[in-house]
């Protein structure tokens, strides 16, 4: 029964850890943060994860089924079905629960595969998030109700030009006091422009009507209509990133998976002290994801760059570990 709660726990993690990367993968940049949900999805699939590993050990540590009359037969480990004994005739169902644990073949390597394809869209989420991120001026807008607007330079004011290496213009940041198309004026500090700004000229601005007093943002270049985007769907900035990742799996993952044979995947699917590594990698990148879902992100946060190598780094080591074994 204890193989049955590992298993059961097993699915749980996966589910939440799948239902959090697909909804992040989603997610608009429009989004005000903290996303409704997000935070404590991340801490109840944190949660589900670590409470697989301690089924593992306790499953572990226990040489006997101590609430049976009788001894179990040996762990599911062992693809090939042992004789685990002298057995009593007609034992009851919790028993041939109990015994079930087994696995094919196919489904070891299914279970690898399912395993993979919820890598590759954490990959994915972590992109979007990444390209999610800005500034808390932005961020503020954005919880406001930010909207996009095309406005007419009314002043400007402490302009200062923007220089390469070659001492060549590349642009300009100044002060502007924008027109806006419902006779509203906001003031954009810091706007950047490729021309220099003079009144009269009409720039792309991210403003909120409702909190006027939060000013606007101008930056050439930049897409700010972005952050107006509040509906939830994959995008091609959020899944492309995947595309390496895929073909280290098919060049690389899978080849030394199938020569690992199932037996040492079983293994290695089942030994407490690898899922305990595995738990503890991702728990890590889920808490490197934190600060950008909670919108509290500072430049002290753990790259999410790093997290995202360090959990590839992970799965391409499980099948190359499984092959050593």
């Amino acid at each position: 029964m204890l193989a049955w709660f590992v298993r059961m726990s097993g699915v749980l993690a996966f589910a939440g850890a799948a239902v959090l990367c697909v909804w992040v993968a989603g997610l608009p940049a429009g989004v005000a943060l903290p996303a409704p949900g997000l935070v404590a999805m991340t801490w109840a699939a944190i949660g589900l994860v670590w409470l697989r590993v301690v089924a593992l050990w306790v499953w572990w540590s226990d040489d006997t089924y101590l609430w049976m009359p009788y001894t179990s037969p040996a762990r599911p480990v062992s693809l090939a079905k042992g004789s685990g004994g002298e057995r009593r005739q007609g034992p009851g169902v919790l028993r041939r629960l109990a015994t079930s644990e087994y696995e094919s073949v196919p489904w070891v390597y299914l279970r690898q595969a399912a395993v993979w394809l919820l890598m590759l869209a954490s990959l994915a989420a972590l992109n979007v998030l990444g390209q999610s991120h800005t500034s808390q001026h932005v961020r503020s807008l954005v919880r406001a109700g930010a909207a996009y607007s095309t406005a007419t330079v009314a002043e400007v004011a402490d302009v200062t030009e923007m220089r390469d290496d070659e001492d060549e213009v590349t642009g300009h940041h100044a002060t502007l006091l924008l027109t806006l198309p419902d006779g509203s004026r906001v003031r954009s500090e810091g706007a950047y422009t490729e021309k220099r700004p003079k009144p009269g000229d009409r720039v792309r601005t991210l403003w909120a009507p409702a909190a006027t007093e939060l000013g606007g943002v101008v930056e050439e270049g930049a897409s700010l209509g972005r952050y107006v985007d509040r509906d939830w769907g994959l995008t091609l900035s959020g899944t492309a990133v995947v595309l390496l990742p895929l073909i280290l799996v098919l060049a690389c993952m899978l080849p030394t998976a199938i020569a690992a044979e199932a037996d040492s995947l079983q293994e290695q699917a089942w030994s407490p002290i690898a899922q305990t590594v595995h738990a503890a990698a991702v728990t890590g990148v889920m808490l490197a994801a934190l600060p950008y879902l909670s919108g509290t992100f500072s430049d002290d946060s753990v790259s999410l760059g790093v997290a995202a190598v360090g959990l590839l780094a992970l799965y391409i080591a499980m099948p190359i570990r499984a092959l050593m074994a």
